[in-house]
Order: structure tokens, then C-alpha cells, then sequence
């Protein structure tokens, strides 16, 4: 049997030293050692007998087994970013190929025009050091020896973790934008074999030792898939080691976001001068104003055994655990009064008693885990599962998972939650806060400031029910913020000012003054109309979400409720709940408006807003899909509910009902025929007014037409700006330009207003622009009639339009049409108006 294994050329070309490849990671053989081609044929044949281990989905590179000696031959440098464009493959992983046979062809051509360099490299990857002896040169040819490779003394096998103690990575992204190639597997292998630790990368139940370059390709990690590093042994030196390849792994190992590797920046992310004032822009998850020093929150890693002695008792013990969280909670439940919160609770609690998440922990067990391994397993799981569905609204409940892992966890280990011991004033600033983190923070906390998270998340919430002024996604420079730093946070205009100047200081504590004094002056006449000084009437209604909130805009002085999101009623359950439990709640809010207006949302599911018993098919992009009334046809009896529902409450003058995601005239005509239909049936003689969201740029552009068949529009500005703008508002690198006082979304606010005029229909606006003081002015130039903000905005709301003359807000308006971006019209309004 021969002591060395013959590779062979895959084709045809020129031999070219790995030393001279124009890319560090090959020509420092920081993969291994190996030979290059130029190539003159574009078919790659096996290079020896073996089987295949690893195919790229981009068909671009391959990776080969004998005997415990791996090669990787890789066609192209940067020819990942083509994503399969000019490749066919004929073979898949796991197949037994022979030397000689047919793995795959390439375009030369578009290799030669598009990558960066066409050459085939051949890389022994394993094992580790390998040495490639007798490199050939000059012209080679299919099938001819390119190099040997001694046969290892034993094969190498991959490593298993030891039973003991090690320490988990918070769950880490994937920020290269071509997912861990070949390149950066490279880096990571490299870095990690500098350790005599063992490490592993795990993703989506599968795991990886990290000082495989392979095993890591095998991974197919893409980007922002999200993965957890292990790394074994005592603890101090195991979080170092964390600390050390979390920084190289958000940093993408060096690669740009084009793609290409720069190896003096491997280690050193960009880092942000706070030596002067710097801007930052986020979105608002809860309104206001705060100043404070930063004091940052980060994850915290927990430490438990994998291997278990008595499956048995670790299985007794998770179900004590969690019957011990659940109990919490339910005591937590009764003593909650504030409904949102409560329906957070009940949220968590449904997660304790998931019977899909308790049996995936079971079974690991049953393999010989620990209740905290296994059931830190099932969270990984579940959390993968999440992700799968690219739904916004879903990932955004990843949150929940980690957060009740958190609790299991410090149960299960005996390491409790330690509380954050915040000083007065500050502003939290971190990546992301769970639900918990929100609970725990003390009364007087200033305000938070986060890179990622989302207002719509179940933390987003908790700040604002709490008043806590909150921006979320500013970006990473805010985990480079110094402890200690200043910061202004003006969380109504979605923005923040780190280590500002004095004058910045003074102006902003200026405002502050102003802004305490306007809001004693707006109290003191929150129930008078909002006219305007010439003597126009705009209303200033609620939106709410149930009963409570009503009451709490009746009381702030709120006009009517301009918008009733009926999804309060849905969410969180598994069953939709009885025409009679739905009667009785929105009785509930009709009576405690106390004789005002209240206009009725019916159920706006889909989209980034998914209920379990709406029948809506999973969809690759549901945010321009089955959405609002789009779900009625294969959902008729859950509509027709519904509406039963809402016509059966009294007075029902008082009433009007509003349909979301109208497109098409034809829909209104649809639906108001439909409610005819079910008033008939229920002997209901009394008209119920019918009016639509105006959300996509169709009806803003029709409204004309659409104004024949409604009762009213109401502008769903959030929606209509991710339309007008091609923006997801839940975007998370474009979400922050999506501006509503973009011109484009201006001028189909203009629009909606002239069709309604020509009918003489009344036009609100219910989105979050409505309760936005600079975008005011503006809405109320263009037509608007109506605005649908939060309780504690109402008296606030009112009194700026008092301030206002409407004719200098039409000339405004239509000024503010001509400008070209949002920022420019912010600087006007600001100017002009004063806000």
C-alpha cells in the first residue's frame, strides 16, 4: 500500500505556487498547503478516489476525503458572490467519486469577467500541517500528478466534547455577506487551533469543531444565520477564549462588506471617536426626552454540565423546574394590571407548557444530557425554527425563548438573574434587551439606547408602557459607547447625541424646560377642541388597543377613538375566541369611550401580524401578501364573526368600522355588501359608517374613486411609507430611512385628501406619523381632518394645533412637496413651525 496519496490534476493549465495567489488567506496557507492552477478547461474531474464530503451551494468549491487526508479544490477567488452562475455540478456529498470522474463544469468566461481571479486552487486541509511534496510546474493536464500527501499514521477523527463543564456564546450572527466560506471558516479554524481547548460552532442542531475548516463549511452557515460558540475547560480561561472569537466572529473575520479580506483589521472592528459629539438615528420605541450617562448591559453566559449520570433524575428535575417557573408566573399574572404586560406573561407562561418544547427536551435527556443542556438544546431549536420563517413578527418573539431559557437556566444551575444595579439618571445602552431586563430596571431609569431590537418586540412594549424614552436599532456604535459617557436622547425625533458639546447640552436642557411647560399648559385644556387660530377643527381621537386604553384616552380628553386595533383580542391564543366573548369586549370599549366615537379595525392578521387560527399559507414575502381583508376568502366565518360582533354592540351609531389593506374598489364594494348582509340577518336597521385604511400607494392614488364607496379614510402611514419607500419597517439595516415625512409619501397623503374632498369625506391618520408634532403642520395643510394618536399624546396634540394658523399649514404643505428628502423637510418644518 503506498505511503502517500496522489493528487492529480482536477484540468487543464498552468501551475501557480499558493504563495503567489492574490489572497492571504491561501497564499499564507492559512488553509494548508497546496498548488494552484491557471485553467484552459472549464471541466473539474476528481482528483483521486474518495469520497465527497462537502459541495458549496454556489458549486464553486468542493472538499474530498481518503484515508484521513482532506482536500479542498476551490474554482475561482470571490467566485462565492456569483452564487452558482456559470457552474453545473454532477455530484452531491456523500458520494464515492473515482479519479478521473466528473465533479463539475465552469464558465471561464464569466470566472474571467466577474471573479476576481480564475484560478483553481488545491488545498490540503487536513490533516492540519500536511505537507504537498513535489509540486509540479508549468503546463499540467487532467489527470497527471499535481502533488503527494503522506497518508497520516491513523486517520484523523473528529473530536468529541469530554464530559465537564463549558461555557456558551449568546447566540452570534453570521455578518459576512456570503455566508462562512472558505475564507473566513479559514480565519476562525486558525484562530481557534490557537487554543488547546476544544471548540465547537453549533447552528440548527448541528455541531462543528472550529478547528475544522471543513466541518465548518459543512455547517453552510449564510449570513445572518446564527450560531452559539462552546468552548470547553475551566471557566476564566474558556470566557476569555468567548470573549477573544465573539470579537473576531462580529467582525467578520476580516472580510469588508464587499467581500474582500483585510487581515490588518481581522482583530480591530472600526471603531467610533467619542471624543466629539456624534449623531446616532434609530427608531422610537417609546417617546420623550432624557439626558444621562451610558451604562451598558450585556448578556450573560451561564455554565452547566452536558453529560448527565442519571437521565431518570434530570428529567424529574425539569419538570420541577418548570412547574416552579409556571407557578411564578401565574402568581405574576393575578398581581399585573396592566393588560399589555399581562399578555406578555401569559405569553411566557404558554412557552413553559409547550409540549413541543418540554418532549424535544426529554428526548435529549434520554441521550444522556443534562436538564440544562437538553433544555438549552430545545430553546436552539425552537429559536431555529422562528428564524426559518423569515416572518418579522415571529423572529421578533425569539425574545421569549431566550428569555424563559434565562429563567430555566438560573433554576436549573442555582445562578440567579443577577438584577442591574443601574445609578439614577442613566441610559441603559446594549445590543438588545429581553422582557426580564425591562422588569428589572429600576424606577428611575433615564432611558435606553439599543443597537438592535425592535419597538414591536415584547421589550419594545414593556419600555413604553413603563414611559422609559427608547431608541432601538441605532447601530453598533452603541456598544462602543465608554461607560460613563453623556448622551442626549430625543426619542420622538428617533435620534441621540453621544459625549455632546456644551452648547448642545444647554439647548437640549432648554427643551426639556420648554417641553415640561408645554405639557403642564396642554393638560389644563386637554378636553377644548383643537382649532386652529383661523378656526379649523381637527379632531384628536385615541388608538388603542382594549378597554383600558380607552378609557385612559377618554380621559386624556380624546375626541372619540380614531382607531380600535381589534388584534388586542386575538393575540396570544390558540382558539379564536366567541361571537359572544367578542360582543362583550367591544361593548366593553364602546362604553368606556363614554359617548364618543369609536372607530373599529376589523381583524388586520397576516403580514408581520400571524394568528394560528387565521388560515394563511406561509409565504416567502407576507408583507406584500395575504394580508388585512386579503385573508377573508379562505377565513369568510371568522370575518363574518366578527363583524356579527361588532353590529350587535350599542349604540351603534357610535360605531364605525374600518377595513385594512384595501387595494382595490371592488373590495369595498365587496365588504360593504357583506356587512349589509349581516345586519340584515341580524335585524340591524341602524347604518354602520364603512371606511378603509389607506396603507398602499393604489388606493392613495385612486382615492378619488374609492371615496364614491367609503364612509372615511383613515391613512396607515406606516404601512404606506414601507410601500411608497420599498422599505420593510422592520428592516434592520434600512428601517431607519423609512421617514414618513418623505415628500413621496406626502404626496400620496395629498392625494388621498383631494379624492376625499371631491365627497366631502372626512381623512385621518392613525399610524405613528399622526402623533409625530413636526409631521402636524403638515397633515393638517393637506387635508387632513382627524388624528389617531396615544393617550399621552392627546392634550400635547391639541394644543400644537391650537398654535397653528391652517392656511400657513397649506402654503407649508405644499412647500414641503417640492423638497427632496425628509431631512429637508424636517429642517422646514422646523423652521417654519417651531417643532
Amino acid at each position: 500500500m503506498p505511503d502517500a496519496l496522489s493528487v492529480l490534476s482536477p484540468l487543464d493549465g498552468t501551475a501557480v505556487p499558493l504563495e503567489q495567489t492574490p489572497d492571504p488567506v491561501f497564499s499564507e496557507l492559512m488553509l494548508g498547503d497546496g498548488l494552484a492552477v491557471d485553467p484552459s478547461s472549464n471541466i473539474l474531474y476528481a482528483p483521486f478516489d474518495a469520497k465527497i464530503l462537502n459541495i458549496n451551494k454556489a458549486g464553486h468549491a468542493v472538499v474530498l476525503v481518503s484515508r484521513g487526508i482532506e482536500v479542498l479544490v476551490h474554482v475561482g477567488l470571490e467566485t462565492v458572490a456569483l452564487k452558482g452562475e456559470g457552474f453545473k455540478v454532477f455530484v452531491k456529498s456523500g458520494d464515492e467519486v473515482k479519479a478521473g470522474q466528473k465533479l463539475l463544469e465552469f464558465d471561464l468566461d464569466i470566472l474571467r469577467k466577474k471573479a476576481a481571479s480564475p484560478l483553481v486552487l488545491v488545498v490540503v486541509t487536513s490533516p492540519q500541517g500536511a505537507p504537498a511534496a513535489g509540486k509540479a510546474s508549468g503546463t499540467v493536464q487532467t489527470g497527471r500528478p499535481l502533488f503527494s500527501v503522506p497518508f497520516p499514521e491513523e486517520e484523523t477523527k473528529a473530536a468529541e466534547l469530554p464530559a465537564g463543564s463549558f461555557l456558551e456564546s449568546a447566540p452570534l450572527t453570521v455578518v459576512n455577506l456570503h455566508g462562512l466560506h472558505a475564507r473566513p471558516a479559514a480565519v476562525l479554524a486558525k484562530l481557534a487551533a490557537g487554543y488547546p481547548h476544544l471548540i465547537q460552532v453549533a447552528h440548527n442542531g448541528k455541531t462543528a469543531d472550529a478547528k475544522s475548516i471543513v466541518a465548518l463549511m459543512g455547517l453552510a452557515l449564510a449570513f445572518q444565520h446564527q450560531v452559539i460558540l462552546r468552548v470547553s475547560g475551566p471557566k476564566e480561561q474558556a470566557a476569555q477564549i468567548l470573549a477573544k472569537l465573539e470579537e473576531a466572529f462580529k467582525n467578520g473575520f476580516g472580510e469588508n462588506p464587499g467581500g474582500g479580506f483585510t487581515p490588518e483589521t481581522a482583530d480591530k472592528p472600526e471603531q467610533t471617536d467619542f471624543s466629539h459629539p456624534v449623531p446616532l438615528r434609530g427608531l422610537c420605541a417609546c417617546g420623550g426626552l432624557a439626558k444621562g450617562k451610558a451604562f451598558a448591559i450585556q448578556s450573560s453566559t451561564l455554565s452547566f454540565e452536558e453529560n448527565a449520570r442519571n437521565p431518570q433524575e434530570e428529567s424529574e428535575l425539569l419538570a420541577q423546574t418548570l412547574r416552579t417557573l409556571a407557578d411564578k408566573l401565574e402568581t405574576q399574572i393575578a398581581a399585573e394590571k396592566n393588560n399589555e404586560s399581562r399578555d406578555i406573561l401569559n405569553a411566557h407562561l404558554l412557552l413553559v407548557k409547550d409540549p413541543l418544547l418540554t418532549d424535544s427536551a426529554r428526548k435529549t435527556i434520554l441521550q444522556g444530557k443534562t436538564a440544562a443542556f437538553a433544555f438549552n438544546a430545545a430553546i436552539r431549536r425552537s429559536v431555529d425554527i422562528l428564524k426559518k420563517t423569515n416572518n418579522r413578527f415571529l423572529m421578533e418573539r425569539i425574545a421569549d425563548l431566550k428569555d424563559i431559557r434565562r429563567e430555566v437556566l438560573s433554576l436549573l444551575t442555582g445562578a440567579a438573574h443577577k438584577r442591574p444595579d443601574v445609578p439614577q439618571g442613566s441610559i441603559v445602552v446594549a445590543e438588545d434587551l429581553l422582557p426580564s431586563d425591562v422588569s428589572a430596571l429600576p424606577e428611575h431609569t433615564a432611558g435606553v439606547l439599543l443597537a438592535a431590537g425592535s419597538p414591536t418586540a415584547h421589550a419594545g412594549i414593556l419600555l413604553r408602557n413603563r414611559g422609559i424614552p427608547t431608541l432601538v436599532r441605532a447601530g453598533n456604535a452603541v456598544l462602543q459607547i465608554p461607560p460613563q459617557t453623556e448622551i442626549l436622547l430625543d426619542a420622538d425625533a428617533a435620534k441621540a447625541v453621544v459625549a455632546p458639546s456644551e452648547q448642545q447640552l444647554k439647548d437640549f436642557d432648554a427643551r426639556v424646560r420648554q417641553s415640561d411647560q408645554a405639557a403642564e399648559a396642554a393638560d389644563k385644556t386637554a378636553f377644548e377642541p383643537a382649532l386652529t387660530q383661523d378656526g379649523l377643527h381637527i379632531l384628536v381621537e385615541g388608538n388603542v388597543s382594549g378597554p383600558a386604553e380607552t378609557a385612559r384616552a377618554a380621559k386624556s380628553g380624546a375626541d372619540g377613538m380614531g382607531l380600535v386595533r381589534t388584534e388586542f383580542l386575538f393575540q396570544g391564543r390558540a382558539f379564536m375566541p366567541t361571537e359572544e366573548e367578542q360582543r362583550s369586549v367591544y361593548q366593553a370599549v364602546l362604553d368606556a369611550a363614554a359617548g364618543r366615537p369609536v372607530t373599529f379595525r376589523t381583524l388586520d392578521a397576516g403580514g408581520d401580524k400571524p394568528l394560528p387560527f387565521v388560515n394563511i399559507a406561509p409565504e416567502e414575502n407576507p408583507i406584500v401578501g395575504v394580508r388585512g381583508v386579503r385573508a377573508f376568502a379562505k377565513n369568510q366565518a371568522f370575518f363574518r364573526t366578527q363583524l356579527r360582533a361588532l353590529l350587535s354592540v350599542r349604540p351603534l351609531k357610535n360605531v364605525r368600522i374600518m377595513l385594512p389593506m384595501i387595494s382595490f374598489a371592488d373590495e369595498v364594494d365587496f365588504f360593504k355588501q357583506l356587512i349589509s348582509e349581516e345586519a340584515a340577518a341580524l335585524g340591524v336597521k341602524d347604518a354602520v359608517q364603512t371606511g378603509i385604511m389607506v396603507e398602499v400607494p393604489s388606493a392613495a392614488l385612486t382615492a378619488g374613486q374609492l371615496a364614491k364607496r367609503a364612509d372615511f379614510f383613515s391613512l396607515g402611514t406606516n404601512d404606506l411609507t414601507q410601500y411608497a419607500l420599498a422599505i420593510d419597517r422592520g428592516h434592520k439595516e434600512l428601517s431607519t430611512r423609512a421617514d414618513h415625512l418623505h415628500p413621496a409619501v406626502l404626496k400620496l397623503i395629498s392625494f388621498t385628501c383631494q379624492g376625499a374632498q371631491q365627497y366631502k369625506k372626512p381623512v385621518a391618520v392613525c399610524g405613528a406619523m399622526a402623533g409625530d408634532m413636526a409631521a402636524v403642520p403638515l397633515l393638517v395643510g393637506l387635508g387632513v381632518t382627524e388624528l389617531a394618536v396615544g393617550a399621552g399624546s392627546v392634550a400635547r396634540t391639541k394644543n400644537l394645533i391650537r398654535r397653528l394658523n391652517a392656511a400657513d399649514c397649506r402654503a407649508g404643505a405644499q412647500h414641503a412637496l417640492t423638497l427632496a428628502t425628509a431631512q429637508e423637510v424636517r429642517t422646514f418644518v422646523r423652521e417654519k413651525f417651531g417643532v
